[in-house]
């Protein structure tokens, strides 16, 4: 611009620069599943609406300037192709990104500080605490402590109301007594102890309603009459998952083609699993490797899917004891996924590796959480959980009205973007 016989050069490659800046902050406001922060230096206070509307200025009087130089049919002509090549630049550039990020992506998150915004906290004044359930704007928490006290919480975490619950057998040798919740029922067991108890909200008082030999050490509540579990295969020994229903008389089914033995069938298949009551789907997140696998309500199997870490195998070495028949891990593994929820079209992870590029100052003092689509199956976006002190994450629960977290005695609540309804 500064060279008079450059001039003219200078007018159209300041055209077409600002054009291709428009056309991204475009496909950012109406295409992208997440928007980044705006610019710094001197626009930094603008929001990308603002950019938008300051750049196509800049276009157009860029362009002016460029056909003021000259105007003929060559310059119109070129004013044509180089607009159409650098929008398709963009469009090329966009895709490729979206496609590597969402579906090749080499262990390379996104974080954008508008995905996710806290909206209230509370403190719950113990440690051990985790999800029940939640529904009709309430949130149910228990203790590991105290397993029959229910704190039912509304969803401002302003007021908290605790709840005894009565089982009509209290006799069994119960080790790890748990409690969830799926309105208006809720249920209370122990996979140690092979009997289930469900009673309702209104009373919180429970009756036994299915006493057996299946015994199991995982169980989620689809609904008030069928619930997934995990349990071991009574011959090979293996982790294996099932269904309770309780429609008219009480039908167990067993599916052990699901989970994948990679070393002993156990430790490398133990994971997490959370239920969507609107998709009715199951997934299961393994512990120790990449991978998740999404069932229907029947346990039926609909795809397997990936988190974006690159563990693909888990990094577990166990040790078997022919004398007492135990297994046991002889090394502690490295946990690749620690805690999940799911709800809607989307799977939150609570991812224990530290992904590329990201500072480590900032791992050591917060938890991330990876969104992933399970309609798409594809990778979406992460943001932070800073730690309280030295408590990090211990539990985390979605729902409609947003993403529940305990961190240590803390209790927050986070509401999703806009673009994630």
């Amino acid at each position: 611009l500064g060279i008079p016989k450059m001039r003219r050069t200078g007018f159209f490659c300041a055209f077409l620069l600002m054009l291709v800046f428009t056309t991204y902050i475009v496909f950012i406001l109406n295409y992208s599943s997440f928007v980044p922060c705006s610019c710094g230096g001197i626009l930094e206070k603008m929001g990308w609406t603002e950019h938008l509307i300051f750049n196509i200025v800049f276009t157009v009087l860029a362009l002016a300037a460029y056909l003021a130089e000259r105007r003929n049919t060559e310059t119109y002509t070129l004013v044509i192709f180089g607009s159409f090549f650098s929008i398709l630049l963009v469009f090329i550039l966009y895709t490729i990104s979206e496609r590597v990020l969402h579906h090749q992506n080499p262990f390379v998150r996104r974080f954008d500080r508008g995905v996710v915004e806290k909206t209230a906290q509370a403190d719950l004044q113990m440690y051990n605490a985790y999800f029940a359930g939640a529904g009709n704007g309430k949130v149910f928490l228990s203790n590991t402590n105290t397993p029959l006290v229910v704190y039912e919480w509304d969803n401002k975490l302003q007021r908290q109301i605790k709840h005894i619950i009565s089982i009509d057998h209290d006799k069994y040798p119960f080790r790890s007594v748990q409690l969830k919740v799926v309105l208006p029922y809720f249920f209370v067991f122990d996979g140690t102890v092979p009997v289930i108890f469900r009673g309702k909200v209104s009373d919180w008082k429970a009756f036994q309603i299915m006493m057996g030999n299946y015994y199991f050490s995982k169980i989620v509540v689809m609904d008030s009459l069928n619930i997934a579990f995990r349990a071991q295969d009574r011959y090979s020994k293996e982790n294996i998952l099932g269904k309770f229903s309780f429609s008219k008389k009480m039908k167990v089914t067993l599916i052990n083609n699901i989970l994948q033995k990679q070393k002993d069938g156990i430790f490398d298949t133990d994971g997490t699993m959370s239920y969507d009551p609107i998709l009715k789907n199951l997934t299961y997140l393994y512990y120790y490797r990449n991978q998740f696998i999404v069932t229907n309500q029947h346990l039926k199997l609909d795809y397997r899917g990936n988190t974006i870490d690159t563990t693909t195998r888990a990094a577990i070495k166990v040790n078997y004891f022919k004398e007492s028949g135990e297994r046991k891990p002889s090394t502690p593994a490295v946990t690749i996924n620690k805690y999940s929820a799911s709800y809607g079209r989307y799977l939150f992870v609570n991812s224990g590796l530290r992904g590329k590029f990201e500072p480590l100052d900032l791992w050591k003092t917060s938890s991330v959480i990876d969104i992933y689509d399970l309609k798409n199956n594809t990778y979406v976006s992460s943001f932070y959980a800073y730690d309280i002190g030295e408590d990090k994450i211990s539990d985390i629960m979605v729902n409609s009205e947003g993403i529940y977290i305990i961190i240590g005695k803390t209790l927050q609540k986070y509401r999703l973007h806009k673009n994630f309804n």
